[in-house]
């Protein structure tokens, strides 16, 4: 007994300070792993790590710079590394509103990236009219830049078959819950490939939108974020509400997201807070599984895939639904190519004329104080431009006025 009384307390004394010093290698190591952690901190603030990404997420948002990118993109491919790399989370606003752009601007980089437009810029005397966002702007500016004044030989009939609505034109219309994307689509010519009109909303589905698609009787195709919103709205486009009632059952192909594309692309979800019941959701068309996702607080953008993937995406869903190039019947085509024969006849004879025309143009004696008479008829027509004032100083002058000089005056080069 005493035997064992000894043993014991000797296996105790050496363990107690076995453990003791375990105890104080384990806080010697936390306190290592926190003071690491700590300063790593305090060196990579959010603006640290979100230009230490940047390029790599316009680039994969991007496509490698094949196609626009929309600035929500561009933060949803930073994101996971800007927050890993921090220990933070990432405000969409800050990132989009300031820190995407001072990065452009710092680096000066000439990236296309489509910011929303928060307004529109219109020229007088009907113009030019564009959405205030980066591109359009941009493109509006090197267009002012050139000022060129095009020859009006240049000119010609269009041949193209006139149409209005989707009859003979295209077979269906593509909705899409936000706006931001027109550029990526613009540059895919998702459009012209695949004969569909293009139109999109923020958020839930303007009444005139749904006037639109109720009179033109042909399907609608919604592509739309996964979560709560994005049900409600293929709802409410599937059926009649209080502020506009359907005339007839509208064609409404939901083409996503879906599960399934959230999986295939590997699409980051985030968190939100379900305010809508099951029975809603599934009344919007929400399945078991989508309403599972939803409950368990997630959702997911379409600004979540990357340029390339967007556009993959709508392509993959417009094969299965086998939406085709629009071809007219046997008596369309005969008169639209009747039609085209006409217009190139007109154009020959255009041409012809332009070459006459320029030439009297350039052997034509300007009036005196041309000045004065432009500004003599801007007073009494204050709201016309100076270019309508020209143009009437121009119809008193006789048709043959340049034509005793075409031997001795050579046309403008």
């Amino acid at each position: 007994m005493e035997l064992d009384l000894a043993i014991n307390e000797m296996v105790t004394g050496v363990t107690k300070k076995w453990a003791k010093q375990r105890k104080t290698e384990e806080r010697s190591k936390r306190a290592i792993a926190n003071r690491r952690y700590v300063f790593r901190s305090a060196r990579w603030t959010i603006k640290d790590a979100a230009y230490e990404y940047m390029e790599t997420a316009y680039l994969k948002a991007s496509g490698n710079g094949r196609f626009p990118a929309n600035a929500r993109q561009i933060m949803y491919a930073a994101r996971g590394c800007i927050q890993g790399q921090t220990g933070q989370p990432l405000a969409d606003n800050y990132f989009t509103q300031t820190l995407l752009p001072d990065y452009i601007e710092a680096h000066g980089k000439t990236w296309d990236v489509v910011f929303d437009a928060r307004g529109h810029f219109t020229e007088p005397h009907g113009k030019t009219s564009l959405p205030l966002g980066t591109l359009a702007v941009r493109r509006y500016l090197d267009e002012a830049g050139r000022q060129e004044v095009e020859d009006p030989s240049l000119d010609r009939i269009d041949s193209t078959f006139p149409t209005k609505g989707p009859s003979n034109r295209f077979d269906a219309v593509l909705l899409i819950e936000k706006e931001g994307f027109d550029e990526i689509l613009r540059a895919a010519r998702i459009a012209e490939r695949y004969d569909i009109a293009v139109m999109s909303t923020k958020g839930m589905s303007v009444t005139a939108a749904r006037l639109l698609v109720d009179r033109l009787y042909v399907p609608l195709l919604v592509l739309h974020d996964f979560d709560q919103s994005g049900f409600s709205i293929i709802g409410t486009l599937r059926r009649s509400t209080r502020r506009y009632r359907f005339t007839r059952n509208v064609n409404v192909i939901d083409l996503g997201l879906t599960l399934a594309d959230i999986e295939q692309y590997g699409l980051e979800a985030e968190g939100q807070r379900l305010t809508q019941d099951e029975s809603t959701l599934r009344r919007n068309g929400a399945t078991p599984a989508d309403i599972a996702f939803l409950e368990a607080g997630k959702r997911v953008e379409l600004n979540a895939l990357t340029s390339n993937q967007l556009v993959e995406l709508i392509e993959t869903k417009l094969k299965s639904i086998g939406i085709t190039k629009v071809v007219p019947d046997e008596g369309v085509l005969a008169t639209a190519y009747r039609r085209a024969y006409q217009v190139a006849l007109l154009n020959r004879a255009i041409k012809a004329a332009a070459v006459d025309a320029r030439r009297r143009a350039a052997a034509i004696d300007l009036p005196d104080n041309l000045v004065d008479r432009v500004r003599a008829h801007l007073q009494e027509h204050p709201e016309e431009p100076w270019d309508a004032a020209v143009a009437v100083l121009v119809e008193d002058v006789p048709p043959d006025a340049g034509s005793e000089h075409r031997s001795s005056r050579a046309p403008p080069q």
